[in-house]
């Protein structure tokens, strides 16, 4: 599991415990998380437009692109995700990818800032992103940083 940015593994499984380094059932307890409440569930495209997919990812998916939801994890381009919010406020954005995508990859972190600037709901810098794995890519500023070389 990579952790990256300035929050440390520790600290985020302060505010989410299932990103503890061990945690039975880490991927259902991320799923219960972000599929009870979603502040918003999206797809972005390659060139990082936001598509709203609103309740489901595999009932809404931008149209002429059923194909993506066979490719999984690359779904053709196309990064998948929610955002949700715990009762404290932090916000988490989950993003269904390889670990590379947003480690170390700079277009797939650039797609993804691009189409998060779309979002209709308020998302803080201090967000953090991780993957469906629990990989922790650090808080929207950090992947800002990783991008402009800050």
């Amino acid at each position: 599991m990579l952790t990256l940015g300035s929050v440390t593994r520790p600290q985020a499984a302060g505010w989410f415990p299932f990103l503890a380094a061990r945690y039975r059932g880490r991927r259902k307890a991320i799923k219960t998380f972000t599929h009870t409440d979603p502040d918003f569930v999206f797809w972005v495209y390659p060139d990082g437009r936001l598509f709203d997919a609103r309740d489901a990812h595999r009932k809404h998916y931008p149209k002429g692109f059923a194909h993506i939801l066979d490719d999984e994890p690359h779904y053709g381009g196309f990064l998948r995700g929610r955002v949700a919010t715990n009762l404290d406020g932090q916000q988490l954005v989950v993003v269904y990818c390889l670990p590379e995508t947003l480690s170390t990859d700079l277009g797939g972190i650039e797609q993804l800032l691009t189409g998060l600037d779309g979002l209709p709901v308020p998302l803080g810098l201090d967000a953090l992103v991780v993957s469906d794995n629990a990989d922790i890519f650090g808080t929207l500023d950090d992947l800002e940083r990783r991008l402009y070389g800050r």
